[in-house]
């Protein structure tokens, strides 16, 4: 992207600047980043919403919320999210792009933030007993929600069994056993430590003046830094030695099928990644897709079917609704396929569309304001360099020879069926 400046301000604390004047918005983003660990991850589940319950100066969410409104209805936002094998604590606060207001509300909102992220809400030591209590029913209920939305369920499951042993096994969620053993007190250290040792990235999107902006951040900001993680990047090569089955049920209407293929290419060799990409569109990716036209069509053997790449570790899910009794033939007709685009039986027809799929999918970034700051960050933990006009031209250069080249080590490594 064209002006996309980034700037380190304090000690792995980078300020990333995006300046688009076709949104009457400016988008905050605060992200801390840290390793996806079993041992922490329900307590960094926990920490955005009760933040965004109180903090030192607004106490009650009554009080945010007259904040909020006192900033021309500024919406304030934080969650925790996975990503690949990190968990990311997020922060952010949308507000009206000044120049159509009778004053200046950038800094205030900046303000407001810090006050969110840095001065929280303490009682003797501790967080707000009666937030965090609430927290723990939220986080209760998110996590127990999983299981009422089954292909998300089957595809938890079948994260848990294909990366087990690995970090990306661990539900970014967190673990309702945990709950009963977070008190206030060890929580809130446990967020001071976060704040101290985490890289941290923020991104303003928008219509801004860029020194004016870069001062007013470094001068609301204020965090104390230690020394800080190091977030390794994740392991993507492992060959498959035998392909794990599993069979569960449940009472469910439909049976969700998921097959999980390793890949084994890095995400930092971005041509044979987006070659990759292209793969996985080609092979699950729309109605025009080798498994679409032929397991759903043709056979009739299911109701949804489509494939994904997950990026960081390299890894691609196929995922269908079917009945118990297409089991095994849709299991089949799924390996033949991948053995089709391996054997490069791809059509220029099938490269085309699956290159205007993934063009208009980038450009669509722009329609609404995060969508690029969130891709930026993105990038920025993954350390890749290139920006959506360099991805752009990656794709449309890409070959059926290098799609072939970038699919043709992909292998079968866990099939997990869920009926009734």
């Amino acid at each position: 992207m064209k002006n996309l400046k980034t700037l380190e301000i304090g000690k792995n604390v980078k300020l990333t600047l995006i300046p688009e004047s076709k949104f009457k918005t400016n988008l905050i983003s605060v992200y801390i980043q840290r390793k996806l660990d079993r041992n922490e991850v329900t307590k960094n589940a926990l920490l955005p919403g009760i933040l965004k319950s109180g903090c030192n100066k607004y106490k009650t969410l009554g009080q945010l919320t007259d904040r909020e409104e006192e900033l021309y209805g500024s919406y304030l936002h934080a969650g925790a999210s996975k990503r690949g094998e990190s968990q990311v604590l997020g922060f952010s606060i949308l507000s009206v792009n000044e120049k159509y207001l009778d004053e200046k509300i950038l800094g205030q909102c900046i303000e407001f933030l810090n006050e969110i992220i840095n001065n929280p809400l303490v009682i003797d030591g501790g967080f707000n007993e009666e937030y965090l209590n609430i927290e723990k029913e939220i986080l209760k209920d998110s996590i127990m929600s999983i299981i009422n939305d089954k292909g998300n369920y089957a595809m938890k499951r079948t994260n848990e069994i294909m990366f087990e042993g690995e970090p990306y096994s661990i539900n970014g969620k967190g673990y309702i056993e945990d709950l009963d053993n977070i008190d206030r007190v060890s929580l809130y250290e446990h967020y001071k430590e976060v704040l101290k040792t985490s890289p941290i990235e923020i991104m303003i999107e928008g219509e801004f003046e860029e020194t004016e902006v870069v001062e007013l951040i470094k001068e609301k900001f204020q965090f104390d830094r230690g020394n800080i993680i190091d977030i390794p990047k994740e392991e993507y090569y492992k060959e498959v030695d035998k392909v794990k089955e599993v069979k569960e049920t449940m009472d469910i209407a439909q049976g969700k099928l998921v097959m999980g293929y390793r890949c084994n290419v890095d995400y930092l060799d971005e041509e044979k990644y987006y070659s990759l990409l292209l793969g996985s569109r080609i092979l699950g990716g729309g109605a025009d897709s080798k498994l679409f036209i032929n397991v759903r069509e043709k056979e009739s053997l299911c109701y949804t079917i489509y494939s994904t790449i997950q990026k960081s570790k390299s890894t691609m899910m196929v995922c269908s609704g079917i009945e118990a009794q297409n089991y095994e033939k849709t299991v089949n007709l799924v390996k033949e396929q991948v053995q089709k685009l391996k054997d490069g039986d791809i059509t220029e027809s099938e490269i085309s569309n699956a290159k205007i799929a993934f063009i208009n999918s980038l450009n669509s970034l722009n329609d609404e304001i995060g969508r690029i700051s969130d891709f930026y960050f993105s990038q920025s933990i993954s350390k890749n360099k290139s920006d959506l006009d360099q991805i752009k031209n990656m794709i449309n250069k890409s070959t059926k020879e290098d799609i072939v080249e970038a699919v043709k080590n992909i292998e079968l490594d866990t099939i997990y069926f869920l009926s009734k």
